[in-house]
């Protein structure tokens, strides 16, 4: 007997198998699952998923840079916000920390085994948030009349010199959290150009 056809816009059908293929690799884990299970648990030939990716690793990927969105969303937000200093914001991240274990997919990339994908992930967003932590750092200085030699370096040591420390299977620990966030405002203070 033939599938039913439904026909949906292309946008909408890319987002439910990404949506199905997050789901099969929380549930197998990424090694176990092939492009032929997604569209299986779907429910549609195996040539749809191929016509929307040509591998399990792009389909991974750009699963990925939607989650990294999802999980930035509310950074992003609080890193465009008028009403908050640099370091009120770098607060703000760092209370925020704690509730990574409700995003979606937090215990897939914090399973034993997947190591790997969490270090991707950790990269990606750094990769993602320094433009945003450099625009804040730019106009918190322009608004206090102060200037940072190089705020692009800055927020890179920042946002990726974490990336080892935050992917610690013991995070958020509070006392390490507190003490990054104390490095920081050193590392900061120490950029402030006149000082």
């Amino acid at each position: 007997m033939a599938m039913a056809r439904t026909v949906k816009a292309p946008e909408e059908r890319k987002c439910e198998i990404l949506d199905a293929a997050m789901e099969l690799f929380v549930e197998r884990g990424y090694e176990s699952t092939s492009l032929r299970d997604i569209a299986k648990h779907m429910g549609i030939t195996p040539g749809l998923v191929y016509h929307y990716f040509d591998s399990k690793q792009k389909l991974f990927d750009e699963a990925m840079t939607l989650y990294v969105e999802e999980c930035t969303a509310e950074y992003v937000r609080v890193l465009r916000s008028t009403d908050l200093d640099f370091r009120q914001k770098v607060d703000a991240l760092f209370s925020s920390v704690t509730d990574e274990e409700s995003l979606r997919y937090h215990d897939f990339f914090h399973a034993q085994g997947n190591e790997e994908l969490h270090r991707q992930l950790a990269l990606r967003l750094a990769d993602y948030l320094c433009p945003h932590l450099a625009d804040a750092l730019r106009r918190s200085c322009e608004r206090e009349g102060v200037a940072v030699a190089d705020p692009d370096l800055l927020v890179s040591f920042i946002a990726y010199g974490q990336i080892g420390l935050m992917a610690d299977p013991a995070m958020p620990d509070p006392e390490r959290l507190t003490k990054i966030r104390e490095y920081i405002d050193v590392l900061f203070d120490s950029q402030i150009e006149g000082r």
